[in-house]
């Protein structure tokens, strides 16, 4: 055989085989896209019939719910982040553990509800664990997205805080 077409039937074989593996790389980058805004405008009241989830939305504030395992460890260095962040959230934005742990018995601030009945886990229908869910003031879902690290949590609890404060500002600025 000739070492030139030798070579072109490699190149046109790995050129296929890299093709075919971009193809799958990119179907798999748009499952997980599609995964991560599953849920978002969703009426949390409305769309868990049990009622279960009723109690995530907190009048008047934004909040943060994080949806975690009892056996992730990711979840126990989220549940410490929650911890040393709620006490200089308070009145700000409502934060919210829910777990599939029915004995839950890790120390928490005072404000940050802990939902630990089954029924309210599995109503957070997302395909990955730990996850934040965001609920506006009307129970109204507006972003969900893995929680794979606490600097993940908390920005995204910055972000929320940030939010909030400028949405109060806007209000005080047009009833002045």
């Amino acid at each position: 055989m000739d070492p030139v077409a030798a070579a072109m039937i490699i190149l046109a074989a790995f050129t296929l085989i890299l093709a075919a593996a971009g193809a799958g790389l990119y179907r798999r980058v748009r499952e997980l896209e599609l995964a991560t805004y599953q849920g978002v405008g969703l009426n949390v009241a409305q769309s868990d019939p049990t009622g279960t989830l009723a109690e995530l939305a907190a009048p008047g504030r934004m909040t943060v719910a994080v949806k975690i395992n009892r056996q992730c460890s990711i979840c126990d260095e989220l549940v410490a982040t929650i911890r040393r962040i709620a006490p200089s959230l308070e009145g700000e934005v409502q934060l919210a553990i829910v777990s599939d742990d029915p004995k839950f018995a890790k120390p928490v601030p005072a404000n940050v509800r802990v939902i630990t009945r089954p029924e309210a886990w599995r109503a957070i229908n997302l395909p990955y664990v730990p996850a934040a869910v965001v609920i506006d003031e009307g129970g109204v879902v507006v972003h969900s997205a893995p929680a794979g690290s606490s600097a993940v949590l908390e920005e995204i609890i910055h972000r929320v805080a940030i939010s909030g404060e400028e949405s109060r500002r806007e209000a005080d600025e047009v009833t002045s």
